[in-house]
């Protein structure tokens, strides 16, 4: 097994490109690509290259779908050794947009919220375990723990890949778990973001996997220790906040949209049976479609910070999220809630240990589990107007059969329990 940590890949100039990854997601956000020769990357850029598109509907794709990839050159990175890999939007064989592609439903919801979407700026923690090959923590350290290791120079090493392609990188330190890491990105515009969260996804798997450990996205990996969160905040120069960080009418309207919302969006932010392990499981998981200014478990907290640090945070979603689908439900929901004017209620400022969904009725709680939130999304007109049809369908119909699987299976806490019992 190799020990040693990569390094930053070099520049292209090093040793000149010879294959290239045209990557993309499916529907469910996960990461997949299709690999050329370098000397047809002008083709990719220029006219796309075909493949079957049905491969975007995860698994539950059915019949081929010719398609086109196209390349977007300012994405492109240099892993080095001669391997590249750059960002496509999928078109239609006649080389129209596809709106059954996550990234171009992301864009269609960046039209549709036009002056919103222009000064639109969102950040993100994103947080992930890294295991050894028995599966256990690489470390045993704690939130903020200076100790050096594997670890934490895979993130490092990710993030400098990163901003050497222009992602801006605030910070990176361990999380609450052992083995648990934060990568902060941004601010970058929706797009940008969407796809610099795909780009550190790749980035993490590959460079852990180079030194012998896994990277996972799961929600809740490890029982009984944090969940894995990402969260986002969200900006709009003078639009939602003033300089003291105060929601202003706009920024309130925004905010109650999201809120109003809040049940669908879970489908988009929190996609997997597994991620309602994590929301309602303690003081900084949300259970309800709250807001607040200091209160952790609040689906959505605006910050303490003035000027350009202050954010309106959603705290809901978890890595698992396909980031082009929820950035495009976290914007239309919230321009929405400005078209409409929704008032905002009192933020719940109360300690965090004190909140209880259960006795406090006048908040809405979040799902509770994934089939309550695919309910949801497909009664809400805001979220399933943003996207295609057809992308809404394989989006829903592929979780449902996720939940089919997953009822059908017996689990090791069943067999304990109730082997030797009757």
């Amino acid at each position: 097994m190799t020990t040693s940590v990569p390094e930053p890949a070099p520049s292209s100039s090093a040793v000149p490109l010879r294959w290239v990854k045209l990557g993309f997601v499916d529907v469910f956000g996960t990461n997949c690509a299709l690999t050329l020769p370098a000397e047809r990357l002008d083709e990719a850029t220029r006219v796309g290259i075909l493949f079957d598109g049905s491969s975007l509907e995860g698994p539950a794709r059915y019949l081929e779908s010719d398609m086109r990839l196209l390349a977007d050159p300012a994405t492109l990175v240099d892993h080095g050794n001669g391997n590249g890999r750059v960002v496509c939007t999928v078109l239609t064989p006649g080389g129209a947009a596809w709106a059954g592609d996550p990234r171009t439903g992301l864009v269609q919801a960046i039209e549709a919220t036009g002056e919103l979407a222009d000064v639109y700026r969102v950040s993100a923690e994103l947080e992930c375990y890294l295991l050894d090959a028995d599966g256990e923590p690489v470390d045993q350290a704690g939130y903020f723990d200076d100790q050096a290791g594997r670890g934490l120079a895979v993130v490092k090493a990710a993030a400098d890949e990163l901003v050497a392609t222009g992602v801006p990188v605030i910070s990176a330190h361990h999380e609450g778990g052992p083995g648990q890491f934060e990568l902060d990105l941004g601010p970058l515009d929706a797009l940008g973001l969407a796809d610099a969260l795909v780009a550190a996804k790749e980035a993490l798997r590959r460079l852990a996997s180079e030194v012998g450990l896994m990277a996972t996205f799961m929600a809740q990996p490890l029982s009984g220790r944090p969940g894995s969160g990402l969260h986002l905040h969200q900006r709009a120069g003078d639009v939602l906040l003033d300089d003291q960080g105060i929601l202003t009418e706009e920024g309130r309207s925004f905010t109650a949209g999201q809120l109003a919302h809040a049940a669908g969006l879970c489908a988009l932010a929190a996609p997997t049976v597994n991620s309602y392990r994590r929301l309602h499981a303690g003081p900084e998981a949300p259970g309800a479609a709250i807001w607040s200014t200091a209160n952790r478990a609040a689906l959505i907290r605006v910050s303490s910070s003035t000027g350009a640090d202050a954010s309106v945070e959603f705290r809901g979603a978890d890595p698992m999220a396909n980031p082009y689908l929820l950035l495009a439900g976290l914007l239309v929901t919230g321009a929405a809630g400005m078209t409409d004017e929704i008032e905002l209620g009192h933020p719940h400022d109360e300690a965090a240990g004190s909140f209880d969904p259960a006795m406090a009725s006048r908040f809405e709680p979040l799902p509770r589990n994934l089939d309550e939130a695919l309910d949801a999304l497909v009664a809400d007109d805001v979220l399933t107007d943003a996207f295609d049809p057809a992308l809404v369908n394989n989006l829903v119909t592929g979780r449902r059969a996720e939940l089919e699987q997953f009822r059908a299976h017996v689990t090791s806490w069943e067999r304990d329990r109730y082997l030797d019992e009757g």
